[in-house]
C-alpha cells in the first residue's frame, strides 16, 4: 500500500528519513538520584569508590567531576549495556542503611538506628584501611550517638575510639552537626563515652583494636591507657616522655589502680585539684574514678567513706554525667554502705538505683 502512494523512489526517501532521525535521537539522560530532597544529578560517568562514587556530571552542557557520597544516594540509572558498574550496586545498599541509621536517630529511634549503622558498618569492612574512609566514619559515629541515647556506650568502646581517631584526622565532616559535638576539643575525648565496662564491653573494644591498627604511636598509647582502665591494670612501667591533655588525665586514672598506696594517693590529690572550676563532663570522671579506686583498693573504713562520698558527688551532677557512671556509682555506693554498716544509707540509694533502672537490669563491669 505504502509503495502505491509514494512508489519506489518514495518509500525509500521515507525509510531514509525515518533511519536519519533514529540515529540522530539523542540518548536519554542518566540520571543519580539523590536523598534528602536534593535534585537528581545527570551523569555520563560513574565509578565506585570507598566514600561514593566519582562521577562526570553533566550540567549546562559543562562536564565536571564530582564524588557523591553513599548515603546521599537513593538509585542510580543503570549505564549504556542495562547494568550498573561494579561495586555501585553494593555501595547504594551500605548507603542505604547509612541514611535509614540517620533518619531513625533523627526522629528518636535509637534502637533500630544502632542496628542499622552495626549492619552498615559490617558491610562495609573489608580491609583496615576501609575504616578511614568517610562512609566507616559516619557509621561509627552512627553508632557512638546511638549508644549514647540508650545508655548503653560502654557496648562500644571499640567503635567510639576509632570514630575519635577520624575525627581527629579531620578528613571528612560529619552528618550529625544538629546534635551538638561528642568530642572535648581540649582533651579529645569523648565526654560520654568514659572507660567503664565489664568483660565483654573490653572484649569487644579489644577486638576492634586488634581488627584497625593504630596509624601512630600516639594512638597506640592512648588505646593502651583505654585498656588498662578497663582492665583495672595501673600505669604502665614507664610514662611516655610527652602526653597530650587527654592522655594525661588518662595516665592519672591509671595510677589510681596502681599497687602503691602512696602513688593512689599522690594521684588522688592531683585529680581532685581544682575540680571546681572543671567542665562537669570532667569532674563526674575523675569523682567516679577516684570513689571507684578507694572502695576497691582501700580497706581503711574511713578511706572507704570517702570513697562513696566521691561516688554520691557523681549523682549530683545529674544528665551531666553520663548515664554509665550514674549506674555505676548507685550500684558501687550501695554494695559498699551495707559493707560499711550503713544499711539505711544504703536502702537510699538501692530506692534511687531501682527508680532508674526499674527492670533490674544492670550491667556487670568487673574486670
Amino acid at each position: 500500500m505504502i509503495s502505491r502512494i509514494f512508489g519506489s523512489a518514495g518509500l525509500s526517501g521515507v525509510m531514509l528519513a525515518t533511519g536519519v532521525q533514529a540515529e540522530s535521537a539523542p540518548a536519554p539522560e542518566r540520571l543519580l538520584h539523590r536523598r534528602d530532597g536534593a535534585p537528581p544529578l545527570v551523569v555520563e560517568r560513574v565509578a565506585a569508590t570507598a566514600d561514593g562514587v566519582q562521577a562526570t556530571v553533566v550540567s549546562s552542557g559543562l562536564a565536571r567531576e564530582q564524588l557523591v557520597e553513599w548515603d546521599r544516594i537513593a538509585g542510580i540509572d543503570p549505564g549504556p549495556r542495562g547494568v550498573l558498574e561494579a561495586g555501585v550496586e553494593t555501595g547504594i545498599e551500605n548507603g542505604t542503611m547509612l541514611w535509614r541509621g540517620r533518619t531513625r536517630l533523627e526522629r528518636g529511634d535509637a534502637r533500630l538506628a544502632r542496628a542499622a549503622f552495626e549492619a552498615a558498618l559490617e558491610a562495609s569492612f573489608d580491609s583496615p584501611a576501609s575504616f578511614r574512609s568517610g562512609t566507616a566514619r559516619i557509621a561509627l559515629e552512627g553508632m557512638t550517638r546511638s549508644s549514647i541515647a540508650m545508655g548503653e556506650s560502654s557496648r562500644v568502646l571499640g567503635e567510639a575510639t576509632l570514630f575519635a581517631e577520624l575525627e581527629a584526622s579531620g578528613e571528612s565532616p560529619s552528618r550529625f552537626g544538629q546534635f551538638g559535638g561528642l568530642i572535648d576539643a581540649e582533651t579529645g575525648l569523648l565526654t560520654a563515652v568514659p572507660p567503664v565496662g565489664g568483660s565483654e564491653d573490653r572484649s569487644r573494644m579489644l577486638e576492634w583494636f586488634r581488627r584497625v591498627p593504630t596509624a601512630d604511636s600516639a594512638q597506640a598509647s592512648r588505646r593502651d591507657l583505654l585498656s588498662r582502665l578497663m582492665a583495672r591494670r595501673g600505669p604502665p612501667e614507664e610514662r611516655p616522655a610527652t602526653l597530650g591533655a587527654g592522655d594525661r588525665l588518662l595516665y592519672r586514672l591509671t595510677e589510681l589502680d596502681g599497687d602503691d598506696s602512696g602513688t593512689r594517693e599522690r594521684a588522688r590529690r592531683q585529680l581532685l585539684e581544682g575540680i571546681r572550676d572543671f567542665p562537669r563532663w570532667k569532674a563526674s570522671w575523675v569523682r567516679f574514678f577516684v570513689g571507684r579506686a578507694a572502695l576497691e583498693r582501700d580497706t581503711d573504713p574511713e578511706r572507704r567513706m570517702r570513697g562513696v562520698l566521691d561516688l554520691v558527688h557523681v549523682l549530683a551532677f545529674e544528665s551531666a554525667a553520663p548515664p554509665v557512671l550514674r549506674r555505676e556509682s548507685l550500684r558501687l555506693a550501695v554494695t559498699a554502705l551495707r559493707e560499711l554498716g550503713r544499711e539505711e544509707s544504703a536502702a537510699i540509694l538501692e530506692s534511687i538505683l531501682f527508680a532508674e533502672h526499674p527492670d533490674g537490669l544492670l550491667p556487670e563491669t568487673t574486670p
